[in-house]
């Protein structure tokens, strides 16, 4: 049996935030129980064309998973266990809000199987808050800690942003110094990217906003880093930060280019060598949740640059040996010109059987350089 992720897409949220161009819709509540049901079904209909198949990590992310009511995790979860092999102590991860997560929901989740709780502060500061349109505060992230240790959850992620606009190192700082205090065991740190169709895109362009420079988004990237190191937090991803042994083993199967399922609105899945999503319009897949839209089978080419562009972003970085035994090909032969140039300006290191990345702050300056 291969091993295989899933991931499950709840697109219901209070309200947008401003930087967030995911597939999400506000004041939906009706349509719930019937989306619930919709995803029932498509794990029933996926489930049978994924024999011979166990699931090792299951994520079940948004949107905001925690803006459902008490029971649905659960109904979600065990479903999945009725339909597939789930192999045992399978990482099983939710995102939440802090405003949203009760010591009810918590507990509901433990019982069902939920291990690991990805929960999203981005900053401590209100006035950065403000700016995102988040609906929450530091209190209501220090009290979703406490309810998930309660209820016997402390496999805890936090997410923090930087590089936002009126952002500095003493904010950052100051939110770090929070989140060590409530004792996580995995931070991720994202980078703001401004995407257009946002509300801050546009604030940002009228300029109501403005975004930090280049060289300050670098220094508070590097300082972050080093302050997660010196406190516990070893990086093993650009942006993603553990304590030894609580790397998200779900988005290191991402990573490693790993199979994947994915369902829900605007799902994207990887499964057999073909790509495919779901539709992004709540009607339709309320009306038909099986519909594989954009359906592509890999290439050597596109399998081969998603390998890099995949492998750089971790610390290991791409292995070569890995490279030769999937592509029947080498690594250094087949990007000798680029290899040369990033080695001449530092940018890289070659060393021990791994290409790995020496400037991530300018990470995608060099995934196209390879492209």
């Amino acid at each position: 049996m291969k091993g295989i992720s899933l991931y499950i897409h709840i697109p219901f949220c209070k309200s947008k935030c401003s930087y967030c161009n995911f597939v999400s819709y506000t004041n939906c509540e009706k349509f719930f129980d019937k989306y619930i049901n919709s995803l029932i079904k498509e794990i029933k209909i996926r489930s049978k064309e994924c024999k011979n198949c166990e699931i090792k990590t299951i994520y079940v992310g948004g949107g905001t998973p925690s803006i459902l009511p008490l029971g649905s995790i659960s109904k979600i979860v065990n479903s999945i266990k009725k339909s597939f092999l789930v192999v045992e102590n399978a990482e099983i991860t939710v995102e939440a809000n802090p405003n949203s997560l009760t010591l009810e929901k918590a507990i509901e989740w433990q019982k069902c199987g939920v291990n690991r709780v990805s929960v999203g502060l981005q900053a401590s500061n209100k006035k950065l808050l403000k700016i995102l349109k988040r609906p929450h505060n530091y209190k209501d992230f220090e009290n979703a800690i406490c309810f998930l240790k309660k209820a016997g959850i402390y496999n805890i992620s936090a997410d923090i942003m930087i590089g936002l606009p009126k952002q500095n190192w003493f904010d950052v700082r100051k939110t770090l110094k929070k989140v060590f205090k409530n004792y996580v065991t995995h931070i991720s740190a994202y980078g703001l990217i401004l995407e257009e169709n946002t509300p801050l895109f546009d604030e940002v362009k009228k300029g109501k906003y403005k975004m930090p420079s280049d060289n300050k988004s670098v220094m508070i990237y590097k300082k972050t880093c080093k302050k997660l190191e010196k406190n516990g937090f070893l990086q093993y991803e650009i942006s993603n930060f553990s304590q030894k042994g609580f790397e998200s083993k779900h988005n290191l199967n991402y990573w490693n280019r790993g199979e994947f399922i994915g369902f829900g609105v605007g799902a994207f899945s990887f499964f057999d060598g073909v790509h495919w999503e779901n539709t992004e319009q709540l009607n339709q897949y309320l009306k038909n949740p099986n519909n594989k839209l954009n359906i592509e089978k890999e290439t050597l080419d596109s399998a081969k640059k998603e390998f890099i562009m995949l492998s750089l972003r971790t610390t290991k970085g791409l292995n070569i040996f890995e490279y030769t035994k999937r592509f029947k090909t080498h690594f250094i032969k087949d990007y000798e010109k680029q290899i040369l140039k990033l080695l001449k300006n530092r940018s890289i290191v070659v060393f021990d059987g791994y290409v790995k990345v020496l400037k991530p702050e300018i990470l995608n300056l060099i995934i196209q350089e390879f492209f």
